[in-house]
């Protein structure tokens, strides 16, 4: 085990919080029938996440069904916390031999513990007898089971996924009678009319962290910014151009960042912008704000540049320990298999607001009529054919952190834009050139 990245991984997640539960020792337990014969051995294997509120219930009641369905494996969870905790348990649990059977992940931090010897290749038994089909995983969307693979192998399946879309106030466009924006020069466009009407709300709203938002609209633009064989273009005229247009629509009042809200779901629900992009998950949390002021509104797909729609997708997926058993781990890929049933993930996404991970799961009859009587979900369902993740490598967690607070730099400070991206340009050759 490569204990150097390990803690280094560990300062860079914050202070250490040791995980309450460990793994269990004995992790069968033995039934014994009517006639005092012994029964089967049920494997008990445990899974650390990061749901709460709503998630988690929607968690525990696929669980209880899994476990209910057969009687070889059961599953065990426990709550960590935020995902911030939970990877610092993950961690902790890594440097004391206490890691469960199986954990949620975040994508750009699989590639240092696979490197570190804690996080399992499962693909010896993704299609074992109780795993997936081949029809299964191939029928999982490529953009989400891209964030899965590290090193040509499979370290983790999809889960709580979600992607970036539009929310749009419909009273709000009326008023200045143009449609919901296709693009982000009708995005400016409506910019320009709003200040000149000296209107109090903006024409858009983004999160405080801009970095997908910025991303998505550099590769749009026609920029690599980071491609899966890791070559580094962050600096380039695509994506500089791309920076120069977000931060030009912030410096002439055509949008703003959250502020001392957190998040932009509470401001657009408020009717302060007629544009807000967010995460698709954020739907429950727009909903009852946006209620409570009389907000007529709804989502769209991206703005595109160049016509080239692209979103990113976020989230996490759920992957397994080195110190699983061959048994926990068939019992893990077998929980997991359950997870991605069509039925099973279009109830998970009905029930939190994440994305149906598969297609036979979006096409599933529950989710279509779903969609009908949901609108605001519909355009988060028709980016899932052209969504990407971002490449993910060891050293990712840094990555973000420079790329996190050099674009605060930019927003906050003024730094130069081809300045900014110069330094995160060279931070991050140095981090993939070092690390991978």
């Amino acid at each position: 085990m490569k204990m150097k990245r390990l803690f280094g991984s560990l300062m860079l997640s914050g202070a250490l919080v040791l995980s309450a539960c460990g793994a269990d020792e004995d992790t069968t337990s033995e039934e014994t029938g009517a006639n005092g014969e012994e029964a089967q051995e049920t494997v008990e294997v445990t899974i650390w996440h990061a749901m709460n509120g709503p998630h988690q219930e929607a968690l525990t009641k696929l669980t209880d069904e899994f476990n209910e369905s057969q009687d070889k494996y059961l599953v065990i969870e426990e709550n960590q916390g935020d995902y911030s905790t939970l990877n610092q348990s993950i961690i902790a649990g890594g440097a004391s031999g206490t890691l469960p059977t199986m954990g949620q992940l975040t994508p750009g931090n699989s590639p240092t513990l696979a490197e570190d010897g804690l996080l399992a290749s499962i693909d010896d038994v993704l299609t074992g007898e109780d795993g997936f089909t081949q029809e299964q995983l191939d029928d999982i969307y490529e953009g989400f089971l891209s964030s899965s693979v590290y090193d040509g192998s499979t370290y983790a399946i999809p889960f709580s996924k979600s992607a970036r879309v539009m929310y749009y106030n419909q009273d709000l466009l009326d008023e200045y009678d143009v449609e919901v924006p296709e693009t982000w020069d009708q995005v400016i466009e409506l910019g320009k009319l709003m200040t000149e009407n000296n209107d109090d709300a903006v024409a858009i709203g983004f999160e405080n962290g801009i970095e997908m938002e910025y991303e998505t609209m550099a590769r749009q633009n026609g920029s690599d910014f980071i491609t899966k064989d890791l070559e580094v273009d962050i600096a380039g005229t695509e994506s500089v151009e791309a920076l120069e247009m977000f931060m030009d629509m912030i410096d002439k009042g055509y949008a703003r960042t959250a502020g001392e809200d957190g998040y932009f779901s509470g401001p657009f629900g408020r009717g302060e912008s007629a544009l807000y992009i967010g995460s698709s998950a954020g739907l429950p949390h727009v909903a009852p704000v946006a209620e409570e002021n009389g907000i007529n509104w709804s989502t769209a797909e991206l703005p595109t540049i160049k016509g080239n729609k692209l979103t990113l997708f976020a989230g996490n997926d759920i992957g397994v320990f080195t110190s699983a058993s061959e048994e926990e781990k068939q019992a893990a890929i077998a929980y997991l298999s359950f997870l991605l049933e069509p039925e099973n993930s279009a109830e998970w996404a009905m029930s939190t607001g994440y994305l149906p991970i598969s297609q036979s799961a979006l096409a599933d009859d529950s989710y279509q009529e779903f969609l009908e009587e949901n609108p605001a979900a519909v355009a988060a369902s028709k980016e899932l054919e052209y969504g990407i993740s971002s490449p993910i490598f060891v050293g990712y967690a840094e990555y973000r952190n420079v790329l996190l607070d050099t674009l605060e730099d930019v927003v906050v400070n003024g730094r130069d834009v081809q300045d900014a991206l110069d330094h995160i340009e060279t931070e991050t050759k140095s981090i993939i050139e070092n690390q991978n």
